[in-house]
């Protein structure tokens, strides 16, 4: 953030911060909230839940009732394992891979994020090829000797089939988002991209990983793989599957679950998986409560979400070309990024390193005009976000471009 902001409350599409200031929210924890801030249904049931008990470590019955939801939900899920995070169930999604696969390696695209832990955080070295990328490590701590077992694959390029062919005998799993975060956009292209890259994963005996950790229920309630027409053996979920509580999940195939539980693979012990907080009460009522009005709504909080958001790209995208501003807002569903640079952007690759001077400039201007945009300037609208409070978006954002040309930094 530009300048320390701490929220200390949210109603709807908005969240006041200890100062006092009220802002219309594009963040709603990662994009955990689709319903928006305090949603009726989820605090009722957080608050029915909270006078039975909220942590019990032994099973609750409710563990089953999210996993069918989910099952009901996604085309390709047949199983569910529960978890704290979306960090955590890729984790463990790339150890079932491995352990059903009985090879070592995985593949993920440059621009990906699959989380925070060691496996996950090798990125593209930016100075190599476009058509065959190398891995570097992301940030300090990672060990050197996990760097081997990620082949990074170019997003948006046919180089990436033949690597994954080549590699075919040494790949557990390629991992892919539905709509890179770093990149987010849906469209025919991209939809025959990652239909291939299915295809190319089922001719060569390679597992095939959704990463739905953000796009799960968000690109619409069949997630990403059901809006794009793909059946992963694989799907990692976070985020709206817990209702703004902590959580993750794998799901997959039965054949491929099972090694969570060491059957189908005789003198195999299966993989450890565990959690003080998986599958925890809290958790399990608010994502019950947040997937069941988004079942019984959905029709109607889709396309509400998708067309605010397309409305405040366009009138974004718009203004820039009037001011000649060198700044674009990509947007997948109900998702966006405004990236700080003009021509067309077809991956992570296409993204300048460098930030624009203007991007600290634009986002306190827009804070002084009452919109909160993450410090990671990728935000979502919510099904609490009305027309009016997107006119107020396209306002600000407007002001705030013209301010930004008249301090001189665009």
């Amino acid at each position: 953030m530009p300048i320390p902001v701490l929220i200390e409350a949210g109603e709807g599409c908005r969240v006041r911060d200890i100062d006092g200031n009220t802002y219309i929210d594009t963040m709603f924890g990662y994009g955990a909230l689709i319903l928006g801030h305090r949603h009726p249904s989820i605090e009722a049931a957080l608050h029915a839940q909270l006078g039975l008990g909220w942590q019990f470590g032994i099973h609750d019955a409710m563990q089953e009732d999210l996993a069918r939801l989910i099952v009901e939900a996604l085309p390709a899920a047949e199983r569910v394992m529960l978890c704290n995070s979306g960090t955590e169930s890729t984790m463990y999604a790339i150890r079932a891979a491995r352990a059903y696969t009985g090879k070592q390696r995985i593949a993920v695209f440059d621009g990906a994020y699959h989380g925070a832990h060691d496996t996950a955080l090798i990125r593209y070295d930016p100075a190599s090829p476009r058509t065959a990328p190398a891995s570097l490590p992301f940030g300090d701590g990672i060990p050197t000797s996990i760097v081997g077992d990620v082949l990074i694959l170019p997003f948006a390029r046919e180089a990436a089939f033949d690597l994954i062919r080549a590699h075919r005998d040494e790949l557990a799993v390629v991992l892919v988002e539905p709509s890179q975060s770093s990149n987010p956009r849906v469209d025919d292209e991209q939809t025959a991209f990652l239909q291939q890259v299915q295809a190319v994963c089922r001719e060569s005996g390679v597992l095939f990983l959704l990463d739905e950790v953000i796009t799960g229920f968000r690109l619409g309630y069949s997630g990403g793989q059901g809006r794009l027409g793909l059946e992963p053996d694989l799907t990692t979920l976070g985020k709206i599957i817990g209702g703004g509580v902590p959580v993750g999940a794998v799901a997959g195939r039965g054949e491929i679950m099972d090694v969570f539980l060491g059957l189908g693979r005789p003198g195999r012990p299966g993989i450890f998986s565990g959690g003080s907080f998986s599958g925890n009460s809290l958790t399990l009522a608010a994502g019950i409560a947040q997937l069941s009005e988004l079942r019984e709504h959905g029709d109607v909080i889709y396309p509400h979400i998708e067309d605010q958001t397309r409305r405040l790209a366009d009138a974004f995208n718009s203004n820039a070309r009037r001011l000649d501003v060198p700044a674009q807002m990509l947007r997948a569903g109900s998702s966006f990024r405004v990236i700080f640079q003009a021509g067309e952007i077809r991956s992570a690759r296409d993204v300048h390193p460098t930030t624009h001077p203007a991007e600290v400039d634009l986002y306190v201007h827009l804070l002084d005009r009452g919109v909160l945009i993450p410090g990671n300037r990728r935000g979502v609208l919510s099904a609490a976000h009305t027309s009016d409070d997107v006119d107020i978006m396209i306002a600000a954002m407007t002001e705030s471009l013209e301010t930004c040309v008249s301090d001189g930094v665009l």
